[in-house]
């Protein structure tokens, strides 16, 4: 049929002699689809099922340009079917009164066109009976055919697709232009877009009340491909899940390689139960965030974050963390003193100084903030810190403020004169934490089931894990540029990963620029002073070597709290002819190797990490061997028909191998999941979370916010002389800000938006 022909020909004369009466309608005027005739249906044609009926009519329909619904159905005693008629979608009389608020229009026009097939009755499967060709109308083109509901079907093969695609955050509109690609055409697709959301929605529905067991599953399958995976659920009475906690075999080792600092930061908003999703990160040796652990929480009570670091502990391959970094939790710190033994719990300063603003007061804050600055970051031991902050809250007359008193009398948590003698990778902070919520955040959402979330989850993890392994080719394929020709920056740019060697060549480039002084010696130490040359009264750093031991240390505590040498233990290398960097000075953290050693798990089987199959990469292999091979035989008629042939035969065999499956299940999208009961967990409650929905906002943030609420205030009173209300829209609102910039427009100082 003519692609461009927009109506079939009016044909009261079938193209081929009906084999009996009923065949076809006898009546002029009706519309007779112009197809090949082995897709025509003839009376006593037989099938094997009702399926089968029904595809060989819905492809004659597709060939026509019609679309087929089913009419009626007839059933034995038994509830066996043994009638089944197939019309055109256009049969029957639509009625709809004048006051209808119908959004579609009117599709029935009584066209008579039907399919009916019977049980046979001498042996298997249906015969038909009936069949009426002519329709009452002007049949579809084939350029819109594919609009017809019976002709729009998501395929298994585009199910799995677009799972995969959405799992990586690929939007609906995306998979379309994926699917287009792919078929040739948005023609060829067999869908439409709402067709995917569609599949989508009700693939949710069906799955919905087997979250927490599919869960369950998914991660018994993960043990099962790899006995290095870890997880715990916990229930309730009701056999509700509570908490769950997970971490795979890479997890596991990283903890192993990097367990002396760990990062604990809650976040929200990321499933549709709204449980608390609580992972547990660290830093490795290219100074990038790893992963150790995961858990959901059904809230933020210290029994349930000591539960988590119970089980955090339980399923790592090593010692407790030397410490944890949180914000100022009270819940948190209680589970932090009871479950990790010796475990330094350090608050976040950031948390601590961005409240600054609020809890002086505005002009306060703005009087005294500076000096409060350089009294935390400044002080370099704490009986430096204990002065300086009694100067500047005596001078200022706010020793009264009850929020600065209690800030003090926890100031061996959070200032960095009490905690940089102990290892934390230079990490003052939960901010990594928070950059990392932001991250996962681009590939989960709050519609996410339980389920969902996991396998989204994991696919930007494996993102992670991927950069991290780039990081690992470069440093073995690229070597850093060199400052100087000492030894020791040759030695340490072949030991050290290139971020940290970066850290320390920047030390090491200080060196020249310092002198060193004897300042003090004993009968057990001996005492160096470290000091810029050109600047006397800058602050010196002071190197005390311990006789016996011949142990050095820094007032600095850079090496303690960094594992990077400072350029004051480094000028004195210098000084003491010494070359190469000492060993006990050098982190394994930090080198190439750390990674090199095995990690063994509880049962003391060698931890392997065990990829599974994808769906999406046997469809890109078998494309793009397909491709290859069309290339090829396109270039002749010969070759063409060749791979048609081929390609007919493999659809014949694979329907073959489709229909010899118990209960489809090869055709199938492959879920984790059994659906089944087995576990008896049922799907949390929704809860709601203490910091759900909240963010720190700066206080230009709110100034901001404020001066909009109050222009968008000021916009709803003005009206113009026609009474109308006039609405500005974003465009016009930076159209005020551009006349203020060219001078014509005075008012946005008094409004906050300059």
């Amino acid at each position: 049929m003519d692609e461009n022909c927009e109506t079939t020909t009016v044909n009261p004369t079938p193209l081929f002699p009906p084999p009996c009466e009923e065949s076809a309608n006898s009546c002029e005027g009706l519309y007779t689809p112009q197809v090949k005739k082995e897709v025509i249906p003839i009376i006593r044609q037989q099938f094997k099922s009702l399926e089968e009926a029904k595809t060989f009519y819905n492809n004659y329909a597709f060939e026509a340009g019609f679309s087929v619904r089913i009419n009626s159905s007839k059933t034995d005693k038994n509830g066996h079917t043994i009638r089944k008629e197939y019309v055109c979608y256009k049969e029957g009389e639509s009625k709809s009164s004048e006051a209808s608020q119908r959004q579609r229009g009117l599709t029935r026009e009584k066209c008579g066109a039907k399919l009916t097939v019977v049980k046979n009755r001498e042996g298997e499967g249906f015969v038909v009976t009936q069949f009426v060709e002519g329709h009452s109308y002007a049949l579809t083109t084939p350029k819109k055919v594919h609009f017809l509901r019976s002709h729009r079907r998501v395929s298994v093969a585009q199910k799995a697709l677009t799972q995969q695609l959405a799992a990586a955050n690929v939007s609906t509109s995306q998979q379309i232009s994926v699917l287009q690609l792919q078929a040739g055409g948005l023609q060829n697709i067999g869908c439409l877009r709402r067709n995917i959301y569609n599949s989508r929605k009700d693939t949710r529905k069906y799955l919905t009340g087997h979250d927490a067991n599919m869960l369950k599953e998914l991660f018994q399958t993960e043990k099962e491909k790899n006995q290095g995976f870890m997880y715990t659920i916990e229930k309730n009475d009701e056999h509700r899940m509570t908490h769950c906690f997970w971490a795979d075999a890479t997890s596991r080792k990283s903890y192993q390689y990097f367990e002396d600092v760990v990062v604990f930061d809650t976040t929200y908003n990321t499933n549709k139960y709204s449980l608390i999703f609580a992972p547990l990160l660290g830093v490795n040796h290219h100074e990038q965030t790893t992963l150790f652990g995961c858990a959901f929480l059904s809230d933020e009570k210290s029994e349930s974050f000591e539960w988590l670091f119970k089980e955090f502990l339980k399923a790592m391959p090593g010692p407790p963390p030397k410490m944890i970094i949180t914000d100022q939790d009270p819940a948190m710190t209680n589970a932090i003193a009871n479950a990790p033994p010796n475990t330094f719990n350090r608050y976040c300063i950031w948390h601590i100084v961005s409240k600054f603003s609020k809890k002086l007061g505005a002009l306060a804050y703005k009087q005294h903030y500076e000096e409060f600055k350089k009294c935390i970051w400044n002080s370099e031991n704490p009986e430096e810190f204990d002065a300086t902050w009694a100067y500047v809250v005596g001078k200022f007359n706010i020793s009264s403020n009850t929020w600065l008193q209690y800030m003090y009398g926890i100031h061996d948590r959070w200032v960095p004169a009490y905690t940089k003698h102990i290892f934390s990778e230079h990490m003052t902070s939960s901010q990594r934490a928070e950059i990392s919520h932001s991250f996962f955040k681009r590939y989960v959402s709050e519609d996410n089931s339980m389920l969902d979330f996991v396998i989204r989850f994991d696919r930007a993890l494996a993102r992670v894990r991927h950069n991290e392994l780039d990081l690992a080719h470069k440093d073995i394929n690229e070597k850093p540029i060199l400052k100087t020709a000492c030894l020791m920056e040759k030695r340490m740019s072949e030991l050290y990963t290139r971020h940290a060697f970066k850290k320390f060549q920047e030390e090491l480039f200080q060196v020249g620029a310092y002198v060193v002084t004897k300042f003090h010696e004993d009968a057990y130490r001996c005492v160096w002073k470290v000091q810029r040359e050109e600047m006397e009264d800058s602050r010196s750093g002071e190197i005390s070597v311990d006789k016996s031991s011949n142990h050095m240390s820094c007032s600095c505590k850079m090496f303690e709290f960094d594992g990077c040498p400072c350029r004051h233990m480094l000028a004195y290398f210098f000084i003491m002819q010494i070359r190469e960097l000492p060993s006990k000075y050098i982190l394994q953290r930090w080198t190439k190797t750390a990674k090199s050693s095995r990690v063994m798990d509880d049962l003391g089987s060698n931890v392997k990490e065990i990829c599974g199959s994808s769906i999406f990469v046997r469809r890109q292999s078998l494309f793009q061997f397909a491709s290859t091979v069309i290339d090829d035989a396109v270039l002749d008629e010969e070759g063409t028909e060749i791979v048609r042939e081929v390609l007919l035969s493999s659809q014949k065999k694979i329907a073959l191998m489709r229909s010899s499956c118990q209960h489809g299940s090869a055709t199938s999208v492959q879920l984790p999941i059994s659906l089944g009961s087995q576990h008896g967990l049922k799907e949390p409650h929704k809860v709601r979370a203490k910091g759900c929905g909240k963010r720190l906002k700066g206080g230009k943030e709110k100034a901001i916010k404020t001066s909009l609420h109050k222009m968008l205030g000021w916009m709803r009173t003005m009206t113009i002389t026609t009474k109308t209300t006039m609405t500005l829209t974003m465009n016009e609102l930076h159209g005020f800000a551009d006349m203020k910039r060219h001078g014509d427009c005075n008012d946005l100082e008094d409004l906050g938006l300059t």
